[in-house]
C-alpha cells in the first residue's frame, strides 16, 4: 500500500519530540498496515532537532513528510496546517509524545468509514481512562471538559481531546481558527460545525513518555477566551440569519 494514494493522513504536531518520534512513527505505520496512509509531522522549529529526525525518517520511509514552520505557532494551527497539506480523505491528529496509542487508529478509521464525520479518541467515554496521570491533572481535565461542554452546549464527553480522526474537510475548511495559538481545535470544530456526526472511541490516555509537558497555567485563560469568542461567533451568526429571514 506504500505506493497508493493515502486514504488516511496522520498529522503529528511537534515541539521538541525528537526522541518520541523515533518510537511513534513506526508504531503508526505498523498499526495502519494494509491502509494507504501518510504521516505528516508539523514541527514548530524545535530546538532539539526534531525536524532533522523527521528528515531521517522520511529518507527511509516515503510515507513520512515534514511540514516545518518558522516558530512556535501552536498545536491547533499545526492541526489545521497539516489538514490543508494532507493528501488523504481522512485526517487524524494525534500527540507526538506517545500519550495516544496508534493501535486505536484502525477502529477510529472504521467508525469514520461507517458515517461519522468526527471520531474523538475519548478519555471520558465509557471504557476510556487516564493512565499515570496525577490526581491534580485528572481533576483539572474533568472540570475543564465539563465547563467547555456546558458553555458551548455540546454532547460529546471529551471536547478537549487532542486525538481526533475526521474527514479532511472538517479541519481544512473550518469556518474559524480562533484556537490556532492554543490546543483546543476539537472544541472549536464541534462548536462551529454542529451538523457533524460525532462518535467517541474510548482510549487510554497516558502521560507523556519522554520530555516535558507543554501544559501551562495559561491554558485556563486561553480556554475561557476561546469559549467567549465561540459564543460571540454563534451570536453574530444568529443575528445575520435573523436579518436574512426578515
Amino acid at each position: 500500500m506504500a505506493g497508493s494514494p493515502p486514504h488516511l493522513s496522520v498529522v503529528v504536531p511537534t515541539y521538541n519530540e525528537r526522541e518520541n518520534l523515533a518510537v511513534l512513527v513506526p508504531r503508526i505505520l505498523g498499526a495502519l498496515h494494509g491502509v494507504a496512509c501518510e504521516v505528516i509531522v508539523v514541527d514548530d522549529a524545535s530546538p532539539d532537532g526534531t525536524a532533522d529526525a523527521v528528515r531521517e525518517l522520511a529518507r527511509a520511509e516515503g510515507r513520512v513528510r515534514l511540514l516545518e514552520r518558522e516558530g512556535k505557532l501552536g498545536l491547533s494551527s499545526a492541526a489545521f496546517a497539516g489538514a490543508e497539506a494532507a493528501k488523504g480523505g481522512y485526517v487524524c491528529v494525534m500527540d507526538g509524545d506517545l500519550s495516544h496509542d496508534p493501535m486505536e487508529l484502525p477502529q477510529m478509521l472504521a467508525l469514520a468509514q461507517e458515517g461519522a464525520h468526527v471520531v474523538v479518541g475519548s478519555r471520558f467515554a465509557r471504557g476510556g481512562m487516564l493512565v499515570n496521570v496525577s490526581v491534580f491533572r485528572r481533576v483539572v481535565s474533568v472540570i475543564t471538559n465539563f465547563l467547555a461542554r456546558t458553555l458551548n452546549g455540546l454532547r460529546a464527553r471529551d471536547v478537549l481531546s487532542g486525538f481526533v480522526l475526521c474527514e479532511r474537510r472538517v479541519l481544512a475548511e473550518a469556518p474559524t481558527r480562533y484556537s490556532a495559538r492554543g490546543f483546543k481545535f476539537l472544541l472549536e470544530v464541534l462548536a462551529t460545525q454542529r451538523e457533524l456526526t460525532v462518535r467517541e472511541w474510548p482510549i487510554a490516555f497516558r502521560d507523556r513518555w519522554k520530555g516535558s509537558s507543554k501544559a501551562t497555567l495559561r491554558e485556563g485563560y486561553e480556554l475561557a477566551t476561546l469559549c467567549a469568542r465561540l459564543t460571540a461567533w454563534r451570536v453574530r451568526r444568529r443575528l445575520r440569519r435573523g436579518r436574512t429571514w426578515k
